[in-house]
């Protein structure tokens, strides 16, 4: 295939945009605070369980709480009622009936008091496990959102810089022969490079030195005969030395 020295110099251009926008592909999805914000999911689940875990424990005492001030105010009604009858009862058996019930009422009241203070004791402890599991979640979820933000910036940057090289890439690929476009991309998709130079005696597609016969083949080949690498099969761009 023909390709004038000019078309082969493009093709280098080219293969460093593709060399470019590869490593910028590479660096947006290897970010070190995706890796990062992976890793602390694990940590996120868990600290959400643990809150919500003090959260329930602290819901169940404040219920609790809330029956027992319940059972209280009916017990204190009660025994309003019985004082209230037995002031102006007029039956020895009626007020005895009723200063028992009273008397029922009492331990009644002082059962529910002490369980309150109990149930009261045990929210404090809820109240203080349930502040430092929020406490715990807010400071994960602050990581978490610096860490989105460091990805979010970082991930602007290189898209800009993504678009900015496909713009320029496209516009040199619009300066290549058809044929000669279509065999660098095929050997780029097939290989991982379509384009390297020819260094002296050393192919940049491999690395590595060409034999004096494979040199002597390259070199007595006319400049606008397209080139390639033995070892890769990438096309080789000779310098202006070659």
């Amino acid at each position: 295939m023909k390709a004038s020295p000019r078309q082969q110099r493009l093709l280098l251009d080219l293969q460093d945009l593709d060399t470019t926008i590869a490593r910028l592909r590479r660096k947006r999805s290897t970010l070190p605070e995706r890796a990062g914000l992976d890793g602390l999911s694990g940590e996120i689940a868990a600290t959400r369980e643990g809150y919500m875990a003090a959260q329930r424990e602290l819901d169940t005492h404040t219920a609790e709480i809330e029956r027992i001030e319940t059972d209280v105010k009916m017990v204190r009604q009660r025994r309003a009622r019985d004082e209230e009858l037995i002031a102006v009862s007029t039956s020895s058996k009626e007020a005895q009936a009723l200063q028992s019930e009273l008397e029922t009422l009492a331990r009644r009241l002082g059962e529910l008091e002490e369980r309150e203070l109990a149930v009261m004791e045990e929210q404090e402890t809820a109240q203080a496990a349930f502040s430092e599991a929020e406490r715990a979640l807010n400071g994960v979820d602050a990581r978490r959102a610096e860490l989105q933000a460091a990805i979010d910036a970082a991930e602007s940057t290189i898209d800009r810089e993504l678009a900015s090289n496909a713009e320029e890439r496209a516009g040199l690929a619009a300066e290549l022969q058809r044929d000669v476009l279509g065999l660098y991309e095929e050997l780029r998709a097939r290989i991982g490079i379509g384009a390297a130079r020819l260094r002296g005696n050393v192919s940049e597609a491999s690395n590595m030195a060409l034999a004096p016969a494979e040199l002597s083949n390259i070199r007595s080949a006319a400049p606008d005969e397209l080139v390639f690498c033995p070892g890769t099969g990438a096309i080789l761009v000779r310098g202006d030395d070659e």
